[in-house]
Formats: structure tokens, sequence, C-alpha cells
């Protein structure tokens, strides 16, 4: 294996397996949830969830777009520019916390039954939304440093912050659900509680890179990196929230023709799909750093060759994904709990994610690498045009031909298109770029 594979799998595999674990804390909370509260507790978690999606995209967005700017200068050998984006994003990130954190709390009773919270749902939604906007500064501080650990070279301490805060999630799931009985204000300062606690973790981690020394003058805004930090991380942003926006208007058209158990059984379904995303997504993540350092070094051989990796890896993890969830529709139900009748309609739903898998792969890669290479546009185009155009055209027009199952098809319909324009576009950007360097030992140093 060559240093740059090494390389590649060593930034990929933790990342991976980092996002996947965040994503359990959502999955967690739908475990005790389900088991606990049944199908009202399920959907309404699942409606009050594009609130929490909300501060998750703008925190990764934050974080992601500090994240290139500080590996492109480390790429240039340029360390007081990325100590000045590693300063210039923390302090992004806490002021967005704070305004989210208050303006969310005050906005949820009007929010929550635009989105679906309405009748026996508005009030366990309502109560679960407050308490995660309550502890939104912690979740804020935790999604945002994690993509500057990647590209501080802390990866693996990236990656074991966030089996910390998985297993605290699980401990205090079970306190606060199953004994204390706190219902979805439980599970929300469960969630909360562990989100603090890896920020606790990761944040002096960063504080203490020695390539970079620490500076107060780095945190003083600059409106320069500042916009530079919001103009990368509009791209992420929006491929974060896309997940909020379909989720909210699958939501509203599983309530309209399937009613509280139309939701349950896509609460279901957007828990499997919660456990793949993060995996596809992870590839782009992960190996972030080394394009966007190949690309602050002009190294388009090595470019190429991550490009080709990651868009490889990306996809064989969705179809390992397909075929898992495919054997596995019939249990998958059960385990958060689900009515029999949510569990029978979702085991017959699973389908279409097996078949969307593969394009949403190809979607989420290529949309991260535009974001890391300085093609925000075409990011931008990938990240916005799906979750603002396919998909609600496909969720408006198939359900009046096939009914619930329309709501189900939509989503595999939407990103089929969307990877069309994706692969339309990286083939776009590589014609513009010189010619690789097709020696992969060319590429083989440690960014």
């Amino acid at each position: 294996m060559t240093p740059l594979k090494r390389q590649f799998f060593r930034y990929a595999l933790p990342s991976m397996l980092s996002q996947l674990l965040n994503s359990c804390f959502i999955i967690v909370d739908g475990f005790f949830i389900g088991r606990n509260l049944g199908d009202i507790g399920l959907a309404a978690i699942n409606v009050a969830w594009p609130i929490t999606a909300f501060i998750q995209a703008v925190s990764l967005g934050l974080g992601l777009g500090g994240a290139v700017r500080l590996s492109t200068a480390l790429g240039r050998g340029d360390k007081e520019e990325a100590a000045l984006a590693r300063g210039n994003t923390l302090t992004a990130l806490a002021a967005a916390g704070v305004v989210m954190s208050v303006g969310l709390w005050l906005a949820c009773p009007v929010i929550l039954p635009l989105i679906g919270a309405k009748g026996e749902l508005y009030a366990p939604a309502l109560e679960y939304s407050r308490m995660i906007c309550a502890l939104a500064l912690g979740q804020t501080i935790n999604t945002g440093v994690l993509p500057l650990l990647r590209s501080s070279h802390k990866t693996m301490q990236a990656m074991s912050f966030t089996i910390v805060g998985l297993l605290g999630n699980i401990f205090m799931d079970w306190l606060f659900i199953q004994v204390f009985q706190w219902g979805l204000a439980g599970a929300a300062v469960a969630t909360g509680s562990s989100q603090i606690l890896c920020a606790v973790l990761a944040l002096p981690t960063l504080l203490a890179v020695r390539e970079l020394p620490l500076r107060r003058a780095d945190f003083a805004p600059r409106w320069r990196m500042l916009r530079g930090i919001v103009q990368y991380g509009i791209s992420p942003f929006g491929l974060s929230i896309s997940t909020s926006v379909i989720l909210l208007i699958t939501n509203l058209q599983a309530l309209h023709w399937g009613g509280t158990r139309g939701v349950a059984v896509y609460a279901v379904l957007s828990y499997v799909l919660g456990a793949v995303i993060p995996l596809v997504t992870g590839v782009g993540d992960g190996v972030q750093p080394l394009l966007s350092h190949a690309r602050g070094a002009g190294e388009w051989g090595q470019l190429a060759l991550l490009r080709r990796w990651g868009l490889s890896l990306a996809v064989g993890v969705a179809l390992v994904c397909s075929v898992l969830t495919w054997l596995g529709r019939s249990q998958l139900p059960l385990v958060f709990g689900a009515s029999s009748e949510a569990t029978a309609e979702g085991a017959a739903a699973m389908w279409s994610l097996c078949i969307g898998y593969p394009f949403m792969a190809v979607v989420r890669f290529c949309s991260s690498y535009f974001c890391a290479v300085g093609e925000p546009v075409f990011s931008g185009i990938l990240a916005y045009g799906e979750p603002l155009g396919t998909q609600p055209l496909m969720l408006l027009v198939l359900p009046l031909f096939l009914g619930l199952t329309g709501v189900w098809v939509a989503w595999p319909a939407a990103v089929a298109l969307a990877a069309v324009a994706a692969l339309v576009l990286l083939a776009m950007q590589a014609g513009k770029q010189p010619p690789a360097v097709k020696n992969e030992n060319l590429a083989g140093q440690r960014p």
C-alpha cells in the first residue's frame, strides 16, 4: 500500500466511524423513546428533529468551512493563516451557539405547528425541542470542533471523544428515560449533556496543537476570514440541512397520507437512513484535509487519486449498506419499539432506502469534494438542488398517483437525478485541472 493510500484510510475510516457514532445520539434516543413512549414518542421526536438538525447544520457548516481554510493554509505552509482560521472558527461557533439557543427556544412554539407538530404531537415535541435549544451551545461547539481536529491531524482523538460522548448518551438515556421517566425532555437532556462532555474534551485538545501556537489575537473576528469560512461552509450546511428539509416535507406528506402511523413508519426509515448517511458523508469529510492540502500545494496527481478512491469507497459502503438493510428489513423497525402495524409497513417500505443509498453516496461525496477543493458553486448546486428542487417535486407529485407508497419512492427518485448532475459537474471540474500525475508515490508526503 502506498503512503498516500495509507493516509487516505487513516483519515477516512476514523471519520466514517466518528460520523456514525455521532448519528447514534439520535438513534439511541429513538431506541429508548420507542420502547417507553411508543409510536407517539417516535413521531413527536421525528417531527421535532428539524430544529435539532438546523443547529447541527449551522455548526457543521462553520466547522467544515473553517477546516477547509485551515487545511488549505497548511498546504501552502502558512501556519499563521491556519491558526487564524482555527481561532475565528471557534469565535463564530460560540456566537452562533448562543444566538441559536436563545432564538430557537423562543421560536419553538411558533415553528413546531408549522412543521407538523399538531394535536397529540405538539406537547411532547415542544418538551423535547426546548430542552435541546437550552443546551445548544454544547452541540454547536462539539459538532464544529471535530472537523477542525481532523484538519489538525487529530483524527483518532476526534473519534475517541465521539465514543466517550456516545457511551455517556446511552447511560443518560437509560437513566433519564427508563429510570426517571422524564420522557422526551430526558432524551434531550441526555443528548445535550453528552455533547457538552465531548466539547469539554475536544476543545482543549484542539487548542493544544503544537503546530499552531495559541494566540489571543486569532480569536478576534477578522471579517475576511469569517467571510471565507461562511463561503466554504454554505455547501456543508446545505448538505446537512437537506436531511432536515427532506425530513420536514416527508413528515408532512406521511402525516397527510398515513396519519400518525405514517409518521411513525417514516421515523423508523429515517433512523435507518440516519445510520447510513454518516458513513457515506464521513468519507468526504474525512479526506477533506487531504483534498484541501493537495489543492493548496498544487498536487494535482494526488488530488485525482484521492477523488477516485473517495468516490469508490463511498459508493462501495453504500452498496454494502443496501444489502444489510434489505436483509434486516423485518427486524430494524422492532429495534425502535414501533407498533406491529408500523413495523410491517416499515419493512415493506425499506426497499426504497436500499435503492437510494448508492446515488446518495455519489451526491454527498461530490459535494464534499467540491467544497474541499474550492468549488463552492458546484458544491452548493448539489447541496441545495435536491432538498429545494427534486425532492419536494417528487414528494408533491408521486403521492398523487401512488398514495403513501409515493412518499417512500420520492427519495430514491430524487437522489438518482442528483447523482447524474453530480457526475456531470465532476467531469466539468476535472477537465479544468492540469493533467493528473500518475505516480502515486509522488504524493506520499504527510500533510
